[in-house]
């Protein structure tokens, strides 16, 4: 694979994975302008881990709260087991009758759109009282979680979904977004562990020098997405993203 095929589908992963703004669409609307062939199970792979790494590390003090089982990590690990329970069962219920049904770029187009304006809504929804992450209740996480499950339907976002039903149930933006990246530790993980599962089916485990780059690059583009997603919330709010997941849905709908 040559250099600039991996640098763009690094990009892409890193950039697309924790942004709402659904990796699905970009990935399709990316081989139709370039026509890059499919990268391979192996990359796939690559390209996750790399994005797994980062979110571990740019919360890697979140991470030391549960391990240590603290008060705050607790929740913390509430969160993410909880939270994350409703994916897997979905995903393995669902997911033939989604690829067979839902992989049309204009049903990818739609859900882009869709997705969007439900995100504005929340965004934009009055908050009399802000929910906190201390403490949150059972029936909160459940909620999440079935919303994270919407997901498994190409151009949603899975990013985008968990803020949104996080921006639903009233949590501020910054709270939001910590949410959807912690749940995003076990989705990624256990895409990796699906992918890697079928990759030993079909007997090619070899690491290549470019899925080494790609876990590298993956890395570097997820944690500069990750640290400025964040630190520029509050200052833009969601409204790019609504915008531009919208003029993308359109373009996709209109020109592929």
């Amino acid at each position: 694979m040559e250099f600039i095929h991996i640098l763009i589908l690094s990009a892409i992963q890193g950039i697309t994975e924790f942004l709402p703004i659904s990796s699905q669409s970009h990935l399709i609307l990316t081989s139709y302008l370039l026509g890059l062939k499919d990268q391979g199970i192996g990359f796939d792979i690559a390209l996750h881990s790399g994005s797994l790494i980062a979110i571990l590390i740019y919360y890697r003090n979140e991470i030391k709260k549960i391990l240590s089982l603290t008060n705050e990590g607790l929740d913390y690990l509430k969160l993410i087991v909880i939270g994350s329970i409703p994916l897997p069962i979905i995903g393995l219920l669902f997911i033939d009758m989604v690829s067979i049904n839902m992989r049309s770029i204009s049903s990818i187009a739609l859900m882009t759109i869709l997705f969007a304006v439900i995100l504005y809504l929340a965004d934009s929804k009055k908050k009399d009282e802000i929910t906190k992450l201390t403490n949150i209740s059972i029936f909160t996480i459940i909620f999440i979680g079935l919303m994270q499950t919407l997901a498994i339907m190409p151009g949603v976002s899975r990013s985008g979904i968990v803020i949104t039903a996080a921006l639903l149930v009233n949590f501020s933006r910054e709270d939001s977004i910590k949410i959807a990246f912690l749940l995003s530790m076990p989705a990624i993980f256990m895409a990796t562990v699906y992918q890697s599962m079928q990759l030993y089916k079909i007997g090619n485990v070899e690491i290549l020098n470019e899925h080494l780059l790609g876990i590298f690059l993956s890395f570097i583009f997820s944690y500069i997405t990750i640290h400025l997603f964040i630190s520029t919330i509050n200052k833009i709010s969601f409204t790019p993203y609504i915008i531009y997941r919208l003029i993308l849905g359109v373009v996709l709908i209109r020109f592929i």
